[in-house]
């Protein structure tokens, strides 16, 4: 799981890396910045929100359906599945069988620093369990709403526990 918090040319060298010997990728791209795409073609999971996303095609379009062409060009562009955060309204997905949209679970949020951490965090964790990507997309839903109903960053992480206690 890598983001865009360390230098490029770093990400670029672990995603190169993680291919070769044959891992799984799953590619934050937060902070926004631009992305070559070379990067977007070796990850497996591609999980921009919104804004991200649109800064990786130069632009977009808004609402549900320029949400859906903006994923799916992202994967035209080689990324395996793109999953498009929507904050509480869930997350869009375009992948190799498909695109569908995972409903998202509304909260009283009061500080949304770490949601798109919530998210792909508890994405990578149940995908590397071996859940199904339908599972593991609303176990990562769920982290992400705890989040937001905290304050700070780490601080406002949910555990395990209290992940399947809000399921």
């Amino acid at each position: 799981m890598l983001q865009l918090e360390v230098p490029l040319p770093t990400v670029l060298h672990a995603l190169r890396l993680a291919k070769r010997h044959g891992r799984t990728v799953i590619l934050n791209p937060a902070p926004a910045a631009p992305v070559p795409d070379e990067a977007l073609a070796l990850a497996d999971f591609l999980t921009p929100n919104e804004t991200e996303a649109e800064m990786l095609l130069g632009g977009g379009a808004a609402g549900l359906g320029g949400i859906a062409a903006t994923a799916a060009a992202l994967r035209a562009k080689g990324a395996g599945t793109v999953i498009v955060t929507l904050g509480r309204e869930g997350a869009f997905v375009v992948g190799p069988n498909g695109s569908f949209h995972v409903a998202g679970r509304h909260v009283e949020a009061v500080d949304t620093t770490a949601a798109g951490d919530a998210f792909t965090g508890a994405l990578a964790c149940a995908l590397g369990e071996g859940q199904e990507l339908a599972a593991a997309l609303a176990f990562a839903t769920a982290a992400a709403a705890l989040s937001v109903t905290r304050l700070g960053a780490q601080s406002s992480l949910p555990n395990r526990v209290e992940v399947e206690a809000f399921l």
